[in-house]
């Protein structure tokens, strides 16, 4: 068995998993040379310093960073620089090896259109109930600011907002779900990265680096257009906002097209209606991205479709749909964290483990 499969193999032990399909080994193919294979089979989840790096490999120092340097600027491998020297990190399929390559754009000697076609294709051939395949999904929903009740608390970690305002560097890329996809007009720049990510995606080129302002404005126009604020399902930092619709995006996907997955993203929310206000304008059910809410009279609800993100009481002009606290589920603490938690849900921390330094 060549390089392409055996990282194949070593995608597989990451919590968000790759399941062996041939749509996967084409996608490998088409992003990984043959030599950056080799050695990213000698990378972790965790960043290394390249000296490092070469050691495992078996090669030169200039060899692995010219392999690293090249991979990265595909948006293969994770690049940070860290007390004057460049440590570097293999991505799992997602957060990672889906969104840079697509969001960087026009890659030489890649088929972009073929490339998101074999995405979404092993999207629902597997890869997509993989994602959500354990009862803590990697994803929640932030509800819209304006659409919960006055007289509900919400907490520091269920504001959209919040994260803007304290980020140290946020950046703003293409959706690559809608990009790839183009089963929608949805706007297609308003995908948000924060901290670490943000800089590296802003170093290459998968995105570019804007204010909080800007941010608050894509937040807006995303509630505008009927999206869904969907973050990382972490507490103290995200990694990203992406602003999802139904019908392309992955994260959303598990709520409105995989029926059967084990977890949905969700906030701590769910839609009520007050039925004598309701008017029955049916703008709340055109809103609901994943259809909980259905007309007989008054609008009605179904709180267990309902994914709690807002956009139906966002549109009501009566005043007749709020979001009311459900539960008060707190997410794992940081990235390491949840990825360990769904890990040990899955029944592969033991590998995952094993491949945060690889060997």
């Amino acid at each position: 068995m060549d390089a392409h499969y055996h990282l194949a193999q070593k995608l597989n032990t990451h919590p968000l998993g790759a399941p062996e399909r041939v749509e996967l080994m084409e996608i490998l193919r088409m992003l990984f040379s043959p030599q950056e294979a080799d050695l990213a089979l000698h990378l972790g989840w965790k960043p290394e310093p390249v000296a490092t790096i070469a050691v495992k490999a078996g090669v030169a120092p200039d060899q692995a960073t010219a392999l690293c340097e090249s991979m990265a600027n595909k948006g293969l491998v994770y690049a940070y620089a860290a007390r004057g020297e460049m440590r570097y990190a293999l991505l799992p399929t997602a957060p990672g090896l889906f969104e840079y390559p697509i969001m960087i754009g026009d890659l030489p000697g890649v088929d972009m259109e073929r490339l998101g076609q074999l995405w979404h294709k092993y999207y629902d051939d597997g890869w997509g109930h993989e994602l959500h395949g354990a009862p803590t999904n990697m994803a929640r929903v932030l509800p819209h600011a304006d659409s919960i009740a006055e007289s509900v608390t919400v907490l520091p970690f269920e504001q959209a907002a919040r994260y803007i305002d304290e980020a140290d560097a946020i950046s703003l890329g293409r959706c690559p779900c809608r990009a790839s996809k183009k089963a929608c007009d949805k706007p297609i720049e308003v995908c948000l990265a924060f901290g670490h990510a943000a800089r590296f995606m802003a170093e290459r080129k998968a995105a570019r680096l804007i204010d909080q302002a800007h941010a608050r404005a894509v937040l807006r126009l995303a509630e505008k257009e009927g999206l869904v604020h969907c973050s990382s399902n972490t507490l103290d930092k995200i990694d990203f906002i992406c602003n999802c619709c139904p019908c392309c995006c992955g994260i959303l996907g598990a709520a409105s097209r995989l029926k059967d997955a084990a977890s949905r993203p969700h906030s701590n929310f769910y839609s009520t209606i007050d039925a004598d206000a309701c008017t029955s304008c049916a703008l709340c059910e055109d809103r609901c991205p994943v259809h909980a809410i259905s007309l007989d009279g008054a609008a009605s609800v179904d709180t267990t479709l309902c994914i709690g993100c807002g956009l139906c009481a966002s549109a009501c002009a009566y005043d007749a749909v709020r979001l009311m606290r459900k539960a008060e589920e707190i997410p794992p603490a940081d990235h390491a964290t949840l990825l360990r938690h769904i890990a040990k849900e899955k029944g592969r921390a033991k590998e995952f483990i094993a491949n945060l330094a690889a060997a």
